[in-house]
């Protein structure tokens, strides 16, 4: 698995979409939408653009409906640790 899942993953247990996991589901609940997300997002994906993808995963996987909107704050922490882990490394492979 990529840091970017670890990453992706990490917010998205935290975002506990319809309390599945304080309801007993088990730790690997969201692991399909974090995969999905994690394979199409990029570090230098704006916030808008990732709560846009996660919007549409978990609206295809849960058959639901959610703006966007509705996953900016777990968007901005996922954008903030990928520029963390991914920008200082693309800066150094590709400097300017």
């Amino acid at each position: 698995m990529s840091n970017r899942f670890h990453i992706v993953k990490k917010y998205i247990d935290q975002m506990d979409y319809y309390g599945l996991l304080a309801g007993g589901a088990p730790f690997d609940e969201f692991d399909i939408e974090s995969k999905k997300i994690s394979k199409i997002i990029r570090y230098n994906h704006s916030v808008q653009e990732i709560a846009n993808i996660m919007a549409s995963v978990f609206n295809e996987q849960f058959g639901e409906h959610d703006n966007a909107s509705a996953f900016l704050s777990v968007a901005q922490q996922i954008k903030n640790e990928l520029t963390k882990s991914f920008g200082v490394l693309f800066a150094f492979l590709c400097p300017i």
